[in-house]
C-alpha cells in the first residue's frame, strides 16, 4: 500500500460511511475489502464509500477489489465520488444510483461492437459443425 492511502469511517445509524484518500492500488483494495467486511452485518445496512480524495486508481486495484469482493453484499455498497466509475464492481451502486455494470445490452446496430466480433465467430464455428457432419 502506497503511504499516502488513508480510510476513515463512520456509522450513522446502521450505516457505514467510508471516507478513502490516497491512491488506491491492490493492498487499498484489500483494506476496503476488509472495512466492508467488518461493516456488514446483515443485510438492511448499507455501506457508502467516497472517493473524491483518491487521487490516482490502478488497474490492479481495481481487479483485486472486483475479484474479492463477496457478490452478495455488492448491492448495499454505494460508490460515490470522482472515482467511483473506476473504483466501483460490477454490481455495486455507483453515484447516480445506477447499478455498475461491464456489459451493454447490445442491439448490434453499434459500430466496431465487440458481440459482433463474437457472433462471427460462433456462426464460423457452426458452420464448421455443419460440414463435418455432412462431409462423408
Amino acid at each position: 500500500m502506497e503511504n499516502n492511502f488513508t480510510m476513515e469511517t463512520h456509522k450513522q445509524d446502521q450505516d457505514l460511511y467510508i471516507d478513502m484518500k490516497g491512491t488506491f492500488d491492490g493492498a487499498s483494495a484489500f483494506a476496503l475489502i476488509h472495512e466492508i467486511g467488518d461493516g456488514l452485518y446483515d443485510a438492511t445496512n448499507n455501506i457508502h464509500v467516497e472517493t473524491n480524495d483518491i487521487s490516482k486508481v490502478y488497474p490492479f486495484g481495481r481487479a483485486i477489489l472486483a475479484y474479492n469482493m463477496p457478490k452478495r453484499c455488492r448491492k448495499c455498497v454505494y460508490f460515490s465520488g470522482a472515482m467511483a466509475d473506476q473504483i466501483a464492481p460490477e454490481g455495486c451502486t455507483i453515484k447516480d444510483g445506477n447499478l455498475r455494470q461491464t456489459c451493454h445490452k447490445c442491439t448490434g446496430d453499434c459500430e466496431n461492437c465487440p458481440c459482433k466480433k463474437g457472433n462471427k465467430i460462433s456462426s464460423q464455428t457452426e458452420h464448421i459443425s455443419e460440414y463435418q457432419s455432412v462431409a462423408p
